[in-house]
């Protein structure tokens, strides 16, 4: 509190005196006389004040109806924002609408001043980088598109607003795809046609296994071979001997399979 001739930035004349105001995150409750200073109170909870004032009030602090960037203090106002993917359509954010920039785009603001404090906004979408760089999405930074032709390469592809210049590599290397692809399915023909022939033959060869050993059994074997007893010989010899007048004993002695003993 001084006279009035020599107020200061932060004082208000009142009656021949500067009266001090009142600083952020208070407002004026008394205003000054000769005998006291300015009484200041501070803001109650969901106000504010962010300046030095005499007002006998804190300004209500602002509801986001989407998201908040900052939370009210006593001496800020809130701030609003919009969920990702949106934008602001004015400066208080009570409004949002959709981003239709993409990768590779960068957003450009339109500021249209209206009434009062409210400051409307409008976008538009232009290229991040130059006509002879590309976005890199990952390091979020433009860079500088492969010149093919500076390595004497060809161009596969030309590179776009993120991604850059693709050279036929392959080309200087005289490699053929095309080539390496059919020689791998040429070999793989190859091993399966020998697998095939394999499988036959050996089918083949159990075959005719089995048919030679049905229509043409093992000859030469008599019963030289294998001797009979003394026993069985002895009653094969006395059925002889009974059967010498029988019609049938030329049969018996000119048996095609001779009896021997052992």
């Amino acid at each position: 509190m001084g006279y009035a001739g020599s107020c200061g930035e932060q004082q208000t004349p009142n009656d021949g005196l500067c009266c001090d105001k009142c600083p952020p995150g208070e407002y004026m409750k008394e205003f000054c006389n000769a005998d006291t200073k300015t009484v200041c109170s501070p803001c109650p909870e969901g106000y504010y004040s962010d300046h030095f004032n005499l007002f006998d009030r804190c300004e209500k602090c602002q509801s986001c109806p989407h998201e908040y960037d900052e939370k009210c203090t006593p001496t800020t106002n809130a701030k609003c924002s919009c969920r990702s993917g949106f934008l602001c359509s004015s400066n208080e954010c009570l409004t949002c609408e959709e981003n239709k920039c993409v990768a590779g785009e960068i957003v450009n603001r339109t500021d249209i001043p209206q009434s009062g404090q409210l400051i409307k906004y409008t976008y538009s979408c232009e290229a991040a980088c130059t006509a002879h760089a590309y976005f890199d999405v990952k390091e979020q930074t433009c860079k500088q598109r492969t010149q093919c032709s500076a390595f004497g390469l060809a161009e596969l592809f030309p590179g776009n607003k993120t991604h850059d210049s693709v050279c036929d590599i392959c080309a200087r290397m005289h490699c053929k795809g095309g080539d390496s692809s059919n020689t791998i399915l040429g070999i793989g023909f190859l091993l399966l046609s020998v697998c095939f022939l394999a499988i036959l033959s050996a089918v083949c060869v159990k075959n005719l296994r089995k048919y030679r050993a049905k229509n043409y059994p093992v000859l030469g074997l008599s019963t030289a071979d294998f001797p009979l007893p003394k026993e069985e010989c002895g009653l094969q010899l006395s059925i002889s001997d009974e059967c010498k007048e029988c019609s049938h004993l030329d049969e018996l002695h000119q048996g095609k399979v001779p009896i021997l003993c052992t």
